[in-house]
């Protein structure tokens, strides 16, 4: 019986060759696009593990902006409106502090491996004179912006002003207690050109640019000011140069001074320290780290801030990639769907049309069974073809879908950031009357711009396995009109 189901699905097969070719046709479109979805969905998946496993070794210690943001959002609406025309009083909101003590406690882990934190300060120079760059002209307009915004906006709204904003002077001191760690050294874009990294109290690395302005070099000495708000209270410090940098990144503001963590303490009035970050032994141990410290400093979130990868980093460097695969992901189901409608649909008018045969099949003694079974193995013969087809080709398909893709989506996401840009006063300023901090600067990361797809044995597989299954669908409404065939009724010719 099975033998005689199988040779009459071959001879219905290419009996009628121009249906069993837009039956593969279609099959293949499907296949291809089908084979596309599953190898994208695979790349971007291992990209993003890459890049989880990548971050996860580095966790910062930092506030958590996302319960700044609601607690802003609660005073906003809370706070009332004014009804005499006259500007509100900006509410006051403190940064949460982190304190050096906590950062050494953590760093006493077994899972750490390094940490580095920062204190930043900003002074004027007293014996030297300063570097005229773009970022200067760009501070002083933002700081002259942000003196206007301070008595709130126009329209009478409370705004948010951030208590231990700092004054800005013309020079830019960077503490930190290890230079290694500075921001630059760890990507490259910043390179020690002459002398070492401080070892002691009152020492300095500046720019090559500020040492040839004024012709300092190695051992010389320079003197800064404290700002403050007296002139009574004004203090000069004398720093010894024992080392010249180098830095290639764009709009880097070259009358930055990094010294230890004691000298640039000399220079603020702010207790706690910025820019933590610890170096996990593995990056497997993200999770037992965060448990342990969740555990010891409970303190943490209690005092808003929080232990995680930097989750700004993260969305730079896979958050193109992770668009596409959401992409994939709804172009698969599309594709299934359609490809189950269209086959249905053809399946139905094939039955129909041999509703005579079936009728002489099941009047020789066939099972209605039988019949669906070689209505089936029609398809499948069909289907095995094109997506063997498919296996050739869907790599192809694959690889410039993706690059198509993904280049869509980075160039919504610059579109995006350029339209936020202009909208929040261009680079550096972040709205709202709030001064970055000098520590505050981009991610060193590279967004991922590529993205390797490929197809092998398991994409293969499971192209078989959803594309025979959307074949089993597409059989469900034709098998309930076989099931109702009655030979009798088509032989007599009353139907």
């Amino acid at each position: 019986m099975f033998k005689n189901m199988f040779k009459r699905s071959w001879l219905s097969t290419i009996r009628k060759p121009s249906r069993s070719v837009i039956l593969v046709l279609i099959l293949f479109v499907m296949a291809n696009l089908m084979l596309a979805t599953i190898a994208i969905k695979k790349s971007v998946a291992k990209t993003t593990d890459y890049a989880k496993d990548k971050l996860s070794g580095t966790v910062y210690l930092q506030a958590d902006m996302s319960a700044m943001q609601k607690e802003m959002q609660n005073r906003r609406s809370n706070a009332p409106s004014s009804t005499s025309g006259t500007a509100a009083a900006p509410a006051r909101f403190t940064m949460p502090e982190i304190s050096e003590s906590l950062v050494l406690g953590i760093a006493e882990s077994q899972y750490v491996n390094g940490y580095t934190y920062s204190v930043n300060a900003s002074a004027n120079a007293a014996s030297f004179t300063v570097v005229e760059t773009e970022q200067n002209q760009r501070e002083r307009e933002m700081q002259e912006q942000i003196e206007s915004q301070s008595s709130g906006n126009a329209m009478g709204r409370p705004s948010f002003q951030f208590d231990g904003a700092m004054s800005r002077g013309d020079t830019t001191i960077v503490g930190i207690n290890n230079f290694a760690y500075a921001s630059g050294v760890e990507d490259g874009s910043l390179t020690l050109l002459d002398g070492a990294a401080f070892s002691a109290e009152n020492e300095a690395i500046i720019s090559n640019e500020l040492a040839v302005d004024n012709e300092l070099d190695l051992d010389d000495t320079i003197t800064i000011e404290k700002i403050a708000e007296e002139e009574s209270e004004a203090v000069e410090i004398t720093l010894k140069i024992v080392g010249i940098y180098q830095a290639t990144s764009e709009n880097f503001n070259y009358n930055t001074l990094y010294t230890d963590i004691d000298t640039a303490r000399q220079l603020t009035e702010v207790e706690g320290v910025e820019n933590v970050r610890f170096y996990l032994e593995s990056a497997s141990d993200k999770e037992a780290f965060l448990a342990e410290m969740a555990a010891k400093y409970p303190e943490i979130a209690d005092n808003g801030l929080k232990l995680d990868i930097d989750d700004q980093a993260y969305q730079t460097m896979v958050g193109p990639i992770e668009n596409v695969g959401k992409f994939a992901t709804t172009m698969m189901w599309v594709v299934v769907i359609a490809a189950v409608a269209i086959i249905t649909l053809m399946v139905v008018i094939n039955v129909k049309d041999r509703r005579y045969e079936m009728g002489v099949l099941l009047s020789l003694g066939a099972t209605r069974a039988t019949i669906v079974g070689q209505i089936f193995v029609e398809l499948a013969i069909v289907g095995t073809l094109a997506f063997m087809l498919a296996t050739m080709t869907g790599n192809l398909v694959a690889s410039k879908m993706g690059d198509a893709l993904l280049q869509n989506q980075i160039a919504g996401e610059e579109s995006t950031s350029t339209e936020a840009q202009g909208q929040f006063g261009g680079p550096g300023s972040m709205g709202g009357g709030m001064m970055p901090r000098p520590d505050q600067q981009a991610s060193n990361v590279e967004q991922i711009e590529e993205i390797n797809v490929s197809a092998g044995a398991s994409e293969y597989a499971v192209l078989f396995g959803v594309g025979y299954l959307i074949l089993l669908l597409a059989m469900v409404v034709p098998s309930v009109n076989i099931l109702r065939v009655s030979p009798k009724t088509i032989l007599s010719g009353k139907e």
